[in-house]
């Protein structure tokens, strides 16, 4: 590595140590959403591939401005996937840490976490016309990501458990994604069921 190779990538990390909101933060890569979305899609590709599963391949971001969607895949047939990716997180615990309520988490009943998974799935659903570059024959996908410290493995296990979502008109498949469990050792991911 070359002294401007280091250099570079110590202004990048400055940047994102800069930019970093400081909560909930473990997929965050303030510098760069677009690497960040990209992340996200990675780790749920490793955690899927972890268990011997393989939903997609040939995982590219688009980035801005070529959104939505965020990203693209292959399926195992070949056929494009649209990919989003957005965040479950509570903004006013992330207000609460920046003005120094360091551990004032955010507080996850199960009501609130399936309300918030809801509302998160209706809005990346009505993205769906604006998806650039159609068609996307091989499905409509989003992403969920929590770092949120109340929702580890165990809550939202338990919180997922029989439920099912009321079918989206343009998803095909949801994810929710979590930050990493040492006791799996990887971040775990639920395929979030949808009614009918």
């Amino acid at each position: 590595m070359t002294t401007d190779e280091e250099k570079e990538i110590l202004h990048l990390m400055r940047e994102a140590r800069n930019r970093a909101r400081g909560y909930a933060d473990f997929f965050g890569w303030g510098s760069d959403r677009d690497i960040e979305e990209w992340g996200v899609v990675t780790s749920l590709s490793e955690s899927l591939e972890s268990e011997g599963k393989s939903l997609f391949s040939s995982l590219k971001r688009r980035g801005r401005p070529n959104d939505p969607p965020d990203c693209e895949a292959l399926d195992t047939e070949g056929k494009r996937i649209a990919i989003e990716v957005t965040e479950l997180v509570d903004g006013k615990a992330i207000q609460a840490y920046k003005s120094g309520a360091v551990y004032e988490w955010a507080d996850w009943d199960k009501a609130k976490f399936i309300s918030s998974l809801e509302k998160l799935l209706c809005r990346k659903d009505s993205r769906f016309p604006e998806l650039k570059e159609p068609p996307y024959d091989g499905g409509y996908y989003v992403v969920i990501f929590t770092d949120e410290p109340m929702l580890d493995r165990s809550t939202v296990e338990t919180y997922l458990d029989g439920h099912q979502f009321e079918r989206p008109e343009y998803l095909t498949r949801a994810f929710l994604l979590v930050s990493y469990d040492p006791g799996v050792e990887k971040c775990p991911h639920y395929e979030l069921q949808f009614s009918g």
